[in-house]
């Protein structure tokens, strides 16, 4: 379901993708794939707080997985700046994201990269 023949390619697929539904919110928007080596980040609520999240998808199930839902890794709060200054991101879609994360923006506004 998440593993190695999930398809990379429609964001729309990586967003189904809301394990613990009872803790996830979103996800909006994908911030960034590497499709070669077949994970993905992207931005959305955790516990009603925005955030990023991050998986792999390999194997059967991906990672992380559980409970037979492929789940979200959330980025805690004190790594986001590093992990969003390693990605090559536009600097308008970036500034985005930094609304969203701190708040100013609701995750259903973060436009699309190429939108900025």
């Amino acid at each position: 379901m998440g593993g190695i023949n999930f398809n990379l390619d429609d964001d729309n697929e990586i967003l189904k993708i809301n394990s613990p539904v009872t803790s996830v919110g979103g996800p909006y928007k994908v911030v960034f794939k590497n499709i070669k080596e077949r994970w993905a980040i992207v931005a959305m609520d955790w516990d009603e707080e925005p955030r990023l999240g991050i998986r792999w998808f390999w194997g059967g199930g991906g990672n992380p997985f559980s409970s037979a839902y492929p789940t979200w890794l959330v980025v805690p709060p004190s790594l986001i700046n590093s992990i969003l200054n390693g990605l090559p991101l536009k600097y308008s879609f970036r500034k985005k994201l930094e609304e969203y994360l701190t708040g100013d923006i609701d995750g259903n506004e973060i436009p699309n990269e190429d939108e900025c």
